[in-house]
């Protein structure tokens, strides 16, 4: 059987049940895996304030990936990788889906900071409540064009809209990836943003190869990671296409699906030269 020597785990639909908790055997088995040096990396689409509180009740601190792939930080802050969406471009697209779909919340990430033109919009407040973070309520512009960029783009509306919005702005902006992590969430990152890459930095952190990582994941967004992991684990919520992508198949999220993967699997830290 083989030796892994690193974890990524997807956070909301895989690491969280639907009441977004950590449950205990699988936070049981975490810890257990942190004290042996396993690095465990929450790798997700929140930005790192949303990840901080779940380190903390697993009791540790861990590296993450963040914003859909854009960002990957160390637990002392240290940036690995950080790439965005021009400023320009990421009014544009505000533009057209405010003229296009009314009905879809549109918010955007840049580090820990979260703006919205809507900040009381229930879609936004519902996610306020899930992740922890308070949504700023400022044009998209105004982070962009400070900073140059923006790390993510978050659209969240109906599942017939967001759909729609999918499929008809994906080649309006060819400059983009547009992916779905839940039927009614679009996570917007720049072309070649994707959390495989940022994965890729970790690794390179850690001097480890992709041989030696599990990871597992629910979304579209997860589909790349599981390809390039050496073991890929998709939930048993996820749809076909990302079980597809994967070597394993879980059982679902409220199924304790992380940890009845990995309990199965040996675990050793990478020895050193």
């Amino acid at each position: 059987m083989a030796n892994y020597s690193i974890v990524f785990l997807d956070v909301d639909g895989t690491l969280l049940d639907s009441r977004h908790r950590v449950t205990e055997p699988t936070r049981d088995l975490l810890c257990r895996l942190n004290r042996k040096s396993i690095p465990v990396v929450l790798a997700s689409a929140r930005p790192p304030k949303g990840l901080a509180p779940i380190y903390g009740e697993l009791g540790f601190q861990g590296p993450a990936i963040c914003c859909a792939g854009a960002l990957a930080v160390l637990p002392d802050q240290h940036i690995l990788y950080d790439s965005g969406i021009p400023a320009q471009t990421a009014v544009r697209f505000e533009q057209a889906v405010l003229e296009g779909w009314p009905q879809v919340a549109l918010s955007a990430y840049l580090y820990d900071a979260w703006l919205t033109p809507d900040p009381n919009h229930p879609a936004i407040r519902r996610e306020a409540a899930i992740t922890g973070c308070d949504p700023l309520a400022a044009p998209l512009g105004t982070g962009a064009e400070r900073f140059g960029k923006v790390h993510k783009l978050l659209c969240i509306g109906p599942e017939k809209a967001v759909t729609d919005l999918q499929r008809r702005l994906t080649p309006q902006f060819p400059e983009l990836s547009v992916l779905r992590s839940n039927p009614t969430y679009l996570e917007v990152v720049a072309a070649g943003v994707c959390k495989e890459r940022a994965m890729t930095a970790v690794l390179e952190y850690y001097k480890l190869s992709a041989a030696q990582a599990v990871a597992c994941g629910d979304g579209e967004v997860d589909a790349g990671m599981l390809r390039l992991a050496g073991l890929g684990v998709a939930m048993g919520n996820a749809a076909p296409a990302v079980q597809a992508a994967a070597d394993f198949v879980t059982s679902t999220n409220d199924q304790d699906g992380v940890y009845v993967a990995l309990n199965r699997l040996r675990f050793s830290p990478d020895p050193k030269p």
